[in-house]
């Protein structure tokens, strides 16, 4: 079934410049994005903190749509028209798109463009007219596609947790398919403290995926205490049971001799 995500926007660039616009901000290298492909990419403050990921298509020559969380999109917008300059892009918010959640069994491709992900689901950049047809996900299934990310170790930042990880905290740049960080494509915003913390491994914390029970609520952003002791910052929630979650938590290793 494919249902309509009340969560996420869509973000669309155009013009002769948007190539090497996006190439100067964003941290995956948009240049090896060929017409009908799509990528994994984080936006950075200068500090190499994750303002916003999100997934980048390449509709046309000079045309790119971004799968973004609702919660971030306008403040994404808002900071890539700030560094446009006299760039030739235009940045908006595309309200002729809508994002659908396709799970297995689907064929998103009859409905839009497909961002095929590796467990079988698919994010689908959807027409007005196809949008209409479709049912607007209820928070069953909003609990279940945000099971499917955590179980696929799939992050996403959201306004709650803006500017609270580099990053090789969430695992951005091993996620699958392809990666989300490149660390040979130049420079963009904060690139210099996220190579280094990959060249030198000065990153001392990493994703985790955790189930936790008997608590009354989780929220994004907030800082938990794991059954281990570990303090860890809570990424994303997925509510699986009246007292339970599964969440993907950002927490420091275990010693070895714990």
């Amino acid at each position: 079934m494919l249902y309509l995500s009340p969560v996420h926007r869509v973000l669309r660039l155009s013009g002769p410049d948007t190539l090497a616009f996006l190439q100067s901000q964003l941290t995956n290298d948009v240049a090896a994005l060929s017409v009908g492909g799509w990528q994994w990419q984080g936006y950075c403050s200068a500090k190499g903190r994750l303002l916003a990921t999100f997934a980048l298509a390449r509709i046309g020559d000079d045309t790119w749509e971004a799968v973004v969380p609702a919660s971030t999109i306008e403040a994404l917008a808002k900071r890539l028209t700030m560094f446009r300059m006299r760039s030739k892009v235009v940045i908006e918010i595309a309200a002729d798109r809508s994002v659908g959640w396709a799970f297995d069994g689907t064929d998103p491709t009859t409905s839009g463009f497909s961002l095929a992900l590796p467990d079988g689901r698919a994010y689908v950049l959807l027409v007005a007219a196809a949008a209409a047809l479709l049912p607007s996900a209820d928070d069953a299934i909003q609990q279940r596609w945000q099971a499917a990310n955590i179980e696929a170790m799939q992050p996403e930042i959201t306004a709650l947790t803006a500017e609270m990880f580099v990053p090789q905290m969430i695992g951005w740049d091993t996620i699958q398919p392809g990666g989300g960080v490149s660390f040979s494509k130049g420079c963009y915003p904060g690139q210099e403290v996220v190579a280094r913390a990959h060249y030198r491994g000065a990153v001392k914390r990493h994703l985790e995926k955790q189930a936790i029970s008997n608590v009354i609520d989780i929220k994004e952003g907030a800082e938990i205490t794991l059954d281990d002791g570990r303090t860890a910052e809570v990424c994303n929630v997925a509510r699986i049971s009246d007292a339970g979650y599964l969440v993907l938590v950002v927490v420091a290793a275990l010693r070895a001799d714990e």
